[in-house]
């Protein structure tokens, strides 16, 4: 086993590797992970971290990453790590060998270790060097380029690969290749970083492509069914195992996806890209027991607000996708000239066959993709970089765009196939096809959404689909059923029918209300299915009802094993049918686990069936008061009756859980579909379970002597087939209540929210609303809509529509809603009938353990004010536009005894058209809240509840500081900037050369003395002194900040004479420097499209004037930046630029929690003024009137406050640095330093 082999060559360098400057030499935390400390001679100790992604390559072709995650690490270190090779095939041992000594050598001659080695220059190539390096030595292995040192996303890459003469000007053309690409998706409008050695033939590295969620055009509705916040992003990470291939290298491979050094991964994060440790996670796949490989993220939940690739709700689906087919897809667009779908549709056509010249392609491949509703889709998430482009071809940027195809629009294709899904209604969310094989792959996959997810943060939204299930099968209204999921069950014509509802009987001549009549069987009506023979297996054998255990006769035929479960009835008690669970087979006797009775209950005048467990062992931990009263579990009934007790082995007949539910006829389907759910537990009891075992990383597979798995099975279909989006507004649990959600005029009813439709649903809705009513004060209105209970499985699946109709439809063809929720009500009784529902004893078609016992549900739609047009406005509004209609809450009635929901009305009220406001249960007009309605659409006014009185609030915009302040703050690396820069001179220069690990961000040129093209009107030197708030030198200067900094104003005094000044965008006058530790930096030639240099061109500035102050502890601690003059508007007037209200930078790159050591002043300033620059989300702006400038101590203030509300840590010299005139007062919160 290639684990057991790594854990013993580990063990072995444990006990045999020795170095005086390695201490801890361990195991990590996680399997492949190795940890030590290496120790230089001024007793400065630096972890490394060693890690083999992948064991099940181990021991003959894993690879190795190296790391370090260590504080103030010397820039040697990252370099000896950086230049270290993957070590392919090496035992543990002489990895260790190689690595201490490639430490050793790095670091010779350094501060930390006195001794120097000359190693020579990297480029030179000398034979004898090479000769006198060679030896037995396991440790002697030439440095080999490609690997990276992950030492944090700021860390400045300094890597200079061993590059032979003859190889360098094809890495140059691959750097500028390279270069091209990221460039070409940078322009697209896409965010991009990379990790590791992607430049200078570097083996490994990581690129990622990044775009906020909210530029992605997703409705509200879309965003919360997909678990996604528009200020995170969405990331595609590439990884490049062989360097960087570019895609006419990637099209020009074989045919197989696997060799091309290429794999990909998608998530979310709040920050444009994640950590160099979180990308190398992102694609480690462990050893799993109950499958044979999982992909193991860097998230374990549905968001990314701690770090990682944080889940994508289609990410395993997509992730297949991109890595089995994209390759593939891109040779046949580039080779055939096919857009996406043609491609796509190709590929689905033609899998496994090989074509010859003599082969047509159907022009059908040609055909632009036919998307409807193109205009509500943002032109990012629908471009092609193939079409009309004159350039090479940018693989990231077309594996992005690819990426957006399909999570924008992932309603309408397959999750297994991934073909286009031919449905005739609309989703929210995204599915598969009608092909039993992608339903079965969907399921056993686990591609769905989470049950046990849904049962622990919903319950009342599973319980609400299970019942509605359920009501549709015992009235034969199911469509669909869940057929290619291979689901065991037992024969129905075996299971007597229990309680079989009779004839819908409505109201006569009623019209349709719009509700989904399906095509299943009325429930007196004979199956024309039905098969015309069956071989129906039973099976004898005796019960010890004592023991629960069956005896078989002595020479009978084996026919159970572990794991089977079986249904049988007891002599006399034909009512009642038992369901139980193998444990374990000694031939002849067969033990059994606690039995499931499903029994038959009086309730009312009809009778239905009901699930009752025998063993209060099996409710352990349940909560027994939160259970419907009906349904509470009865003690343990007597294992013997009295007439028994001379005859305690009973003769049985049981039938096996054998019968394939897909051999089943219509009408057995849905009987067998009621069957399963009556031996469903209930969800408080599977709430309870998982809670008490651990939440959601418990699968209910584990209670499998409760659940059958024919049961579980139709549980994850009930609620992944859901295509709606379904949110608790109220709960049994009154502190779970969302009470400023709520509609008022509604007490007793249970409310949801409720959203219907495709993605873009909501944007055609608005559309419709722009075209129809934009003049009117009221342009739109709300209105019931009423459908029976068995209606509604379908509804929250397919939508609204009117295709077929129980009722007739004596005012016209379209979708029925009233004003008058007694109206509506009316037509939701359905076969029910009208009478008192609240028996205790349940109803018929009522899920026997369902918590709410849902007699009745009707819907609350928004639909556009133009009764004009609709087709017909008294005594109904029928409207036969579809996207006029928009569902917004779902309310059911539940038959709970003393249930009370508190009816309070909202702070924040939706105002109505007084004529068509609709009437709720206390025959009072409803109150809705602003919340119903999309944030878009929400208007700047609102009524606002105050004691009695109702008053307007003007403006009164709902503000979201948290989220708005996170989007100014997510900097771009230092590595992501300069990788955009010139490859006039690429190359690799030594590492003597290099100014101590601080690279440059741009590539110097030729001569001081070179004349430039002037191309901007600032002016240098033409600031006046007298107007700049100089300091004297500090009393807390300290020699070796001194030293830096004088070190450092020099390199970037230089760096300034050596560039056009328009290029650099920043200016330093030396006559301004009285000391080091203050700089005045003048930031100037702003793009001239950008707000900020249209508002700086009409107050006649050149530039904006900067402060920059060091503290003691630098470079260990950053610089306090700030603006001196203009002001700028702050984020909550309008502004950007990443300037706070004070004029401080918000810049995490400028707090402890992003500052690097190895950062250098030059990298900061083009870091600012990328900032200052940016237009997301908003673009810098300067405030109105004159010139004023910004104070220092609101500056200050302004500093702590944005590291306060980011979590950021304020550098420990802070309080020293801001102390430099009698204004700068700051108090930092206990805990930020």
């Amino acid at each position: 086993m290639p684990r057991k082999a790594f854990v013993a060559d580990l063990q072995e360098a444990l006990t045999t590797f020795r170095r005086v400057n390695v201490g801890k030499f361990r195991a990590g935390e996680e399997d492949g992970m190795i940890n030590f400390d290496y120790q230089m001679n001024d007793g400065v100790a630096t972890e490394v971290t060693i890690l083999v992604p992948d064991l099940g390559e181990y021991p003959d072709s894993h690879m190795y990453m190296f790391y370090t995650n260590s504080e103030n690490v010397p820039p040697a270190i990252h370099s000896a790590l950086d230049a270290m090779s993957e070590c392919s095939g090496m035992k543990v041992s002489d990895t260790m060998c190689k690595l201490v000594k490639s430490l050793d050598k790095a670091t010779a001659g350094s501060r930390h270790n006195p001794v120097d080695i000359d190693d020579g220059d990297p480029m030179v190539i000398d034979s004898d060097h090479e000769e006198a390096e060679a030896s037995d030595d396991p440790g002697d292995y030439d440095s080999d380029a490609g690997a990276w040192s992950p030492k944090s996303p700021r860390h400045q890459w300094n890597s200079t690969p061993h590059v032979r003469p003859g190889d360098r000007a094809e890495m140059l053309a691959l750097n500028a290749r390279i270069r091209q690409d990221l460039r070409l998706a940078k322009d697209a409008g896409f965010r991009v970083g990379h990790h590791g050695s992607l430049l200078n033939s570097g083996k490994d590295a990581f690129v990622t492509m990044s775009c906020r969620v909210s530029k992605l055009g997703i409705s509200d509705e879309a965003l919360q069914a997909w678990h996604l916040d528009p200020n995170q992003y969405f990331i595609l990470l590439i990884r490049y195992t062989e360097g960087y291939q570019a895609l006419d290298r990637l099209t020009g491979r074989g045919m197989s996806h696997g060799g091309t050094g290429v794999q990909m991964r998608v998530g979310v994060n709040h920050k444009y890209k994640i950590a160099i440790d979180e990308a190398i996670a992102a694609f480690t796949i462990l050893e799993d027991k109950s499958k044979s490989k999982r992909l193991v993220t860097g998230q374990s939940g549905l968001s990314a607000k701690t770090g990682g690739l944080g889940r994508l709700f289609i990410g395993r689906p997509l992730e297949d996708l991109l890595n089995e087919r994209l390759i593939p897809l891109l040779r046949y667009r580039m080779a055939m000239g096919f857009p996406w779908g043609g491609a796509e549709e190709f590929f689905n056509d033609h899998q496994g066959r090989n074509l010859t010249e003599a082969d047509t392609i159907d022009a059908k491949y040609w055909a632009e993709d036919a998307v409807e509703h193109t205009q509500s889709i943002p032109r990012i998430a629908i471009q092609d970089h193939l079409m009309g482009n004159s350039q090479e071809p940018s693989f990231p940027l077309l594996a992005m765009q690819f990426s957006l195809r399909h999570l924008v629009r992932c309603t309408e294709f397959c999750l297994v196939c991934h073909c286009k899904v031919e449905a005739d209604f609309e989703a929210l969310k995204p599915y598969v096809c009608s092909k039993p094989l992608c339903l079965y792959q969907y399921m056993s996959l686990g591609f769905g959404p989470s049950i046990e997810h849904e049962i622990i943060t919903q319950p009342h939204v599973v319980d609400l689909l299970i019942s509605f299930c359920y009501s549709s099968a015992q009235a034969r209204r199911l469509r669909y059923v869940p057929t290619g999921m291979a689901l065991m069950v037992p024969a129905p014509a075996l299971m007597p029918e229990r309680g079989n509802p009779s004839q819908s009987h409505g109201i006569p001549g009623a019209p349709s209300f719009g509700y989904l009549n399906t095509d299943g069987l009325p429930p007196q009506q004979p199956s024309k299915t039905q098969k015309q023979t069956r071989d129906l297996k039973t099976y004898s054998a005796k019960l010890d009802r004592q023991k629960m255990e069956l005896l078989f006769s002595p020479g009978t035929e084996k026919v159970l094993s572990p794991g089977n479960w079986i249904s049988f009835t007891l002599p006399g008690l034909s009512e009642e049918r038992w369901h139980c669970r193998v444990a374990e087979v000694l031939h002849p006797t067969v033990r059994l686990g606690e039995p499931l009775i499903r029994g038959k209950k009086t309730a009312g005048t009809s009778q239905q069936s009901t699930s009752v467990t025998v063993s209060q062992r099996h409710l352990s931990g349940t909560n027994i008061a939160n259970l419907p009263p009906a349904l509470t579990p009865a003690t343990t009934p007597p294992l013997m009756a009295p007439t028994d007790v001379q005859h305690p082995h009973q003769d049985i007949i049981f039938c096996i859980y054998d019968e394939n539910f897909d051999d089943l006829d219509k009408g057995e389907k849905q009987s067998s579909i009621c069957m399963l759910l009556d031996t469903l537990p209930s969800v408080p009891q599977m709430n309870e379970f998982l809670r008490i075992r651990g939440g959601q990383e418990v699968s209910l597979r584990s209670w499998a002597d409760r659940i059958t798995p024919a049961a579980l099975g139709l549980l994850r279909w009930i609620i992944a087939s859901n295509r709606s989006c379904i949110i608790q507004v109220d709960s049994l649990d009154l502190k779970a209540r969302k009470s400023e959600e709520r509609v008022s005029g509604m007490p007793d009813w249970m409310q949801f929210r409720f959203a219907q439709g495709a993605p873009d649903k909501e944007q055609r809705f608005v559309t419709s609303v722009r075209n129809t009513t934009a003049t009117a004060k009221h342009p739109t209105m709300f209105a019931w809509h009423g459908s029976p209970l068995h209606n509604w499985h379908g509804i929250v699946r397919e939508g609204l529509h009117f295709e077929k109709a129980d009722h007739g439809r004596a005012f016209g063809d379209g979708v029925y809603h009233s004003l008058d929720v007694q109206t509506s009500m009316g037509y939701s009784g359905g076969f029910y009938g009208h009478g008192n529902l609240g028996h205790e004893g349940g109803m018929p078609g009522q899920w026997p353990h369902s918590q709410l016992r849902i007699s009745q549900a009707i819907a609350l739609n928004e639909i556009v004010n133009a009764p004009t047009q609709f087709v017909s406005k008294n005594p109904h509004l029928v409207v036969a536009q579809l996207d006029w209609i928009q569902s917004r809450y779902l309310f059911v009635k539940c038959n709970i005894s003393g249930m009370q929901i508190p009816d309070k009305t909202t702070s924040q009220e939706y105002e109505q058209d007084p004529e068509y406001t609709p009437v709720g249960a206390k025959r009072e007009k409803i109150v809705i809240p602003i919340t119903a309605v999309s944030k878009s659409r929400r208007p700047s006014s609102k009524t606002v509840k105050s004691g009695n009185k109702k008053v307007k609030v003007e403006n009164a915009s709902v503000m979201q500081e948290p989220d708005e302040a996170a989007v100014i703050s997510d900097d771009t690396d230092i590595e992501d900037i300069s990788i955009f820069f010139s490859d006039a001179d690429e190359e690799p220069t030594s590492q003597s050369s290099q100014s101590k690990g601080k690279g440059n961000a741009l590539p110097e040129t030729p001569s001081k003395n070179q004349p430039y093209a002037s191309t901007t009107d600032f002016v240098p030197g033409s600031l006046d002194q007298k107007t700049l708030p100089l300091l004297e030198p500090p009393s807390y200067a300290t020699s070796m900040a001194t030293k830096a900094l004088q070190r450092e104003l020099a390199s970037t005094l230089k760096i300034q004479d050596t560039h056009p000044a328009h290029e650099l965008g920043w200016y330093i006058d030396h006559e301004f420097i009285n000391n080091p530790y203050q700089w005045i930096v003048e930031m100037h030639s702003f793009e001239p499209h950008l707000p900020l240099a249209q508002d700086m061109k009409s107050k006649g500035l050149k530039s904006v004037v900067m402060e920059m102050r060091f503290g003691k502890n630098y470079p260990m601690s950053p610089p306090f930046v700030r603006i001196i003059r203009p002001r700028f508007l702050s984020f909550m007037q309008g502004g950007g630029g990443h300037v706070t209200a004070g004029g401080a930078l918000c810049m995490e790159l400028l707090t402890n929690s992003g500052w690097s050591a190895v950062s250098n002043v030059e990298s900061v300033l083009l870091q600012v003024r990328l900032a200052m620059s940016s237009t997301d989300p908003k673009p810098a702006r300067l405030e109105p009137g004159p010139v004023r400038d910004y104070q220092v101590g609101e500056a200050v203030d302004a500093f702590v406050r944005a590291c306060h509300t980011h979590g950021w840590e304020v550098p420990a010299d802070f309080k020293s640095i801001s102390a430099g005139s009698s204004v700068d007062r700051v108090t930092v919160p206990p805990g930020m330093m």
